[in-house]
């Protein structure tokens, strides 16, 4: 007998980004939550490639994704640009491979406008696979937990 794939939802999250508003929100859709928080030192990189391996472990363990979400941290450079594509595309295929699901990029404010220009590009790419990448700015006045 075949043993069902159990679902979660994701949260990664940059350092400086806003994320406990998404473990209410996910957990009203899937009870299990897993969050991963950029390190103090870490470089954006070292963390896309910590969440690509998070999802790979995930996946070894039969557990797929329902949702994620990425949390930016406010930085607009190249560098974070390239790290975060790494990471979506992590997520994308992650989904891709198990029916879909949605992979929300929220921002920290200064980074909406990167934030969005990285849905519209992915969302061509994933297309026919089950998965939606869509953009979601921050509300205004945030505090940084």
């Amino acid at each position: 007998m075949k043993s069902e794939t159990k679902r979660v939802s994701l949260i990664a999250a940059e350092k400086g980004g806003y994320w406990a508003p998404w473990v209410e929100r996910f957990r009203a859709d899937t009870p299990d939550v897993v969050v991963v928080l950029q390190q103090v030192g870490e470089k954006l990189g070292e963390f896309s490639l910590r969440i690509r391996a998070r999802l790979a472990e995930l996946e070894r363990n039969g557990i797929s994704m329902e949702q994620s979400v990425l949390v930016g941290g406010g930085r607009t450079d190249a560098d974070a640009l390239s790290a975060r594509s790494v990471a979506i595309r992590s997520m994308a295929a992650a989904m891709a491979r198990h029916g879909g699901g949605d992979v929300t990029l929220d921002d920290a404010g200064d980074d909406r406008h990167a934030m969005a220009a990285l849905a519209v590009t992915v969302s061509p790419l994933v297309s026919g696979t089950g998965v939606r990448v869509v953009h979601q700015s921050a509300p205004p006045l945030r505090r940084v937990a």
